[in-house]
């Protein structure tokens, strides 16, 4: 038996099947359960290893009862997240056939409610096609924000998953460990049960050495991790900073493209950090902005730390450079939970920006 910070015990003989209960079943579940459905959280690794495990169980509830070979099944990614992409590319076509929003129905539907690819963008489930058997909406950049009534009306089977990176927005921006949060959605009078279907996802993040390790989960222990109460807290003052930066750069600057945050596009919309790309402009080009960010950084004694990811106490900047073939870059400006003059001269310094009509 193992002793976490917080004084549980813990079964521990061989980390790959180390148990999760402790913190799997901490209540209240981070998104109210709508009627008619049963819901269970699990935990995995990181959010990439709960996808990872979710496509795997849906790969296996759709194999045929009378052991006839699997049909491949249709999916749409509704997003933008490129390791996403990459994943999903690994899998055999026999398993999975990516697809486009051009089909009136899907077997299985990945969503984003919101995107970036260097400029945000936002998914309206009513315009996606139905979905037959699985829904995996992801959730890293939007949190305890989700209109999640509206995604599972897209569900004619009786699965869904709603999964997030749990690194970036549940731990009070103090990256304790990494983690991937997962809660499961299974229809009332489906055949199966929420439990049923955990205990098969907890299988396969076990086979896959997909879970927590005991270092992460002593980590994590820490009381406020999955508290709804918390994540909301935390989360809002994120969004309203990183909007605050957005509305300050605004959406005619003749410098600087229109949709860095998604709240330009909706006032309902929510991301934790910017995207800040040229109108015109190629790599060398966004090399001089992060330059020229930097120099202004250092002469008006700003705190921002340069640095990648999103969703942490302190500001943080990065030049993001894709593949040629992927994009273009763009500069990633997330500030983090606190406010103050900090927080001011960051925005003062990109509503000076914006209104530049170049960089010359």
């Amino acid at each position: 038996m193992a002793r976490l910070p917080d004084g549980a015990k813990i079964p521990f003989g061989y980390e790959r099947e180390l148990g999760m209960d402790l913190l799997e079943k901490r209540m209240p579940l981070c998104y109210p359960v709508p009627h008619g459905w049963q819901s269970v959280r699990v935990l995995c690794r990181s959010g990439q290893a709960a996808l990872s495990c979710l496509l795997h169980l849906v790969a296996r509830r759709a194999l045929p009862d009378d052991g006839s070979s699997l049909k491949p099944l249709k999916l749409l990614h509704a997003g933008r997240y490129f390791e996403t992409d990459s994943l999903l590319d690994l899998w055999p076509r026999q398993v999975f056939e990516l697809t486009g929003p051009e089909e009136p129905q899907v077997d299985v539907l990945v969503g984003e409610p919101v995107h970036c690819d260097g400029q945000f963008g936002l998914s309206d489930p009513s315009s996606l096609p139905g979905v037959r058997r699985a829904l995996l909406l992801d959730t890293t950049l939007t949190g305890p924000v989700l209109d999640l009534p509206a995604w599972l009306a897209r569900v004619e089977g009786s699965f869904a998953a709603v999964f997030r990176s749990g690194l970036k927005l549940d731990q009070a921006g103090l990256e304790l460990a990494n983690a991937g949060i997962v809660q499961l959605f299974v229809r009332e009078g489906a055949g199966s049960s929420a439990v049923a279907e955990g205990e098969k996802l907890k299988e396969i993040r076990a086979l896959t050495g997909s879970g927590l390790t005991l270092d992460e989960m002593a980590a994590l222990s820490a009381p406020w991790f999955l508290d709804p109460g918390y994540f909301n807290q935390y989360t809002r003052r994120v969004f309203a900073n990183n909007a605050a930066l957005a509305h300050a750069i605004g959406t005619d600057s003749a410098l600087f493209e229109s949709r860095c945050h998604p709240s330009l596009i909706s006032s309902a919309a929510v991301a934790p950090f910017c995207a800040i790309r040229l109108r015109c402009g190629d790599a060398s080009d966004h090399a001089r902005l992060l330059h020229r960010v930097e120099a202004e950084i250092d002469r008006r004694r700003l705190k921002l730390d340069k640095g990648g990811s999103f969703g942490f106490r302190s500001d943080r900047y990065e030049l993001i450079e894709p593949d040629p073939k992927a994009g273009r870059p763009f500069l990633r400006v997330a500030l983090g939970y606190r406010g103050g003059p900090n927080r001011d001269g960051i925005i003062d310094l990109f509503h000076e920006l914006s209104a530049l009509p170049s960089l010359a």
